[in-house]
């Protein structure tokens, strides 16, 4: 590889780097002024707007994170309101086998053999 090649690689990733660091997750938009963020298999919310009338922020529940004046920092509110979130995991482990069994067993009477 080349001198000027690897120069390009390095600075590519250390952009790349940067930008993860500011928002996290992949940011796409699907509209213009309509931006959506998505963390692996997590759906980190939206952003809406335009440089001239600011980027309004929504978390994964379309609640209100708030108004910024750049793209980025809307983008870095919405990662970080996901991230501060209760875990998903935690109420999905409480009703699964074995919490679902004890519920379906309570309201069942004992037949007659």
């Amino acid at each position: 590889m080349s001198a000027r090649i690897r120069a390009a690689a390095k600075a590519a990733a250390g952009a790349r780097a940067r930008g993860a660091a500011r928002s996290r997750g992949l940011w796409v938009e699907v509209e213009p002024g309509f931006h959506v963020g998505n963390d692996r298999r997590q759906f980190l919310g939206s952003v809406t707007g335009t440089l001239a009338e600011g980027f309004t922020a929504f978390g994964p529940q379309s609640d209100f994170v708030g108004r910024f004046p750049s793209l980025d920092e809307a983008k870095a509110a919405v990662a970080a309101a996901s991230a501060s979130r209760p875990d998903a995991g935690a109420a999905a482990s409480a009703s699964g086998p074995a919490a679902s069994a004890s519920r379906s067993d309570a309201g069942v009477e004992a037949q007659p053999a």
